[in-house]
């Protein structure tokens, strides 16, 4: 009993520890290191057997990107599979996800102004038509100021508006319709301590 309480106690602290390093792994790490890929398992104790299971499977380009992503549902099946790609900013400018198959199901395109601020995201379905398409504008201070969300045509289905206080704080965003209607206030309150 003794032993199987030791063994338990070092299987525990060995999983608490391979976590704090796969969390730890920062992007800065990662291109430091030259890591080109990582896997995320998970070892747990099933009717008194370890049952080891991956659960996460990532692949970096050499700015430490994630180039290409895999998750696994507990049961070890399938979960989700994306890839991206980046400019020379390091900004996401395309995410695909895949079926387990390596089919297509969506792909995003984002791009982005001068001042590295996204301007536009459009979102493609399995046979190439745009579902959904956001474009953003800014202001001389690079705040968000309005979000468009557009039909493939470019018409305005819902429009959002952004306005900031003093210092530089969202205050209210306000929501239209295509009808340029209301349809709501979002209020933003901020509160600071009062120590020096």
């Amino acid at each position: 009993m003794r032993i199987c309480s030791t063994k338990l106690k070092h299987f525990f602290f060995f999983f608490l520890l391979i976590n704090s390093i796969s969390y730890a792994q920062s992007k800065k790490e990662i291109k430091k290191y030259k890591i080109t890929s990582t896997t995320e398992s998970v070892t747990e104790l099933v009717a008194g057997k370890e049952v080891v299971r991956t659960e996460l499977s990532e692949k970096y380009d050499n700015n430490g990107n994630v180039t290409e992503s895999t998750e696994y549902n507990k049961d070890g099946s399938f979960k989700k599979k994306e890839s991206r790609k980046y400019n020379k900013a390091g900004e996401l400018t395309e995410e695909v996800k895949y079926t387990e198959r390596g089919a297509i199901l969506s792909k995003t395109v984002y791009s982005y102004n001068a001042n590295n601020d996204k301007v536009s995201e459009q979102t493609f379905d399995v046979n190439g038509k745009l579902v959904e398409w956001i474009k953003y504008g800014y202001d001389s201070m690079n705040q968000k100021i309005f979000e468009l969300q557009l039909d493939e045509q470019g018409k305005v289905l819902k429009k959002s508006m952004y306005t900031y206080n003093k210092n530089g704080l969202r205050k209210e965003k306000r929501t239209y319709n295509g009808k340029e209607e209301l349809i709501s206030v979002k209020k933003y309150v901020y509160n600071a301590s009062s120590e020096d």
